[in-house]
């Protein structure tokens, strides 16, 4: 424990002394980002949002929500963008938020290793994360989306994920019993024990366009194309983000 006592004393106060110690730390510096979804889907936004880089604080404030059931991207997210409540956020737009963070904090290179899907090789990989494409949601899209189920010749009305239904698409198995939840009507019909019966009894075509249509097709691109290091095939993989993705490595 520090000695408040033992604090040096005399013309300068202990925030004068702390003050000029740190006279050359670099003030943060946030930054202005433009969202996929152009702030479309949210209540008074501009799309633009202010990301400032982590603090040690904030590295500190991230492992200890490891060690909770707290979404420790959440939470990053929540000390470290403004002009957005995170809960809010659609998943399109918290991936761009979350590399974009990752980015301004440790730098565009990341570093990874990802297997090869032919012969398993660990092949140790850069990526630079500021080139990674983004796509801007059209100015068309709504959301719900409408959509036509092939199969049964009837229209649905699909909405995105959010960061609120994270409970619902946790994995894979919840995922396909939550679906319901997303669907907003099917024929014009939003009785939710009616969707929840309907999808239940729909043929895979149609449960497969309900599913593409909560994933719409813009957004940060994560998806990687490589050399085997070893045996030269092409892999296309989704960007590895790692437990240690928050880490100067």
């Amino acid at each position: 424990m520090i000695d408040e006592q033992n604090v040096p004393t005399g013309t300068n106060s202990k925030s004068d002394i702390v003050d000029n110690i740190l006279e050359f730390l670099p003030t943060e510096t946030a930054i202005e980002v433009s969202l996929p979804s152009k702030g479309k889907f949210y209540t008074n936004s501009t799309g633009k949002v202010s990301v400032k880089p982590m603090t040690f604080a904030d590295e500190k404030a991230l492992v200890a929500a490891r060690k909770t059931s707290m979404d420790s991207l959440n939470l990053l997210l929540a000390r470290c963008v403004e002009g957005i409540h995170v809960e809010d956020l659609l998943q399109i737009d918290k991936l761009f938020l979350v590399l974009k963070l990752r980015e301004i904090s440790y730098g565009a290179e990341y570093k990874a290793v990802v297997s090869c899907q032919e012969c398993s090789f660990d092949n140790h990989m850069t990526f630079d994360l500021s080139k990674l494409p983004v796509t801007e949601a059209p100015d068309e899209l709504t959301n719900p989306i409408e959509v036509d189920l092939p199969v049964i010749k009837k229209k649905a009305t699909v909405r995105f994920p959010s960061v609120n239904d994270e409970k619902y698409i946790s994995n894979v198995e919840i995922a396909t019993e939550q679906i319901w939840r997303f669907v907003e009507s099917i024929d014009g019909n939003s009785d939710k024990s009616v969707i929840s019966a309907v999808i239940d009894k729909l043929p895979l075509k149609d449960m497969h366009t309900i599913i593409n249509a909560m994933n719409p097709d813009f957004g940060l691109q994560t998806k990687i194309k490589y050399d085997c290091q070893s045996c030269n095939s092409v892999n296309v993989v989704d960007l590895p983000i790692t437990a240690d993705f928050f880490s100067v490595n």
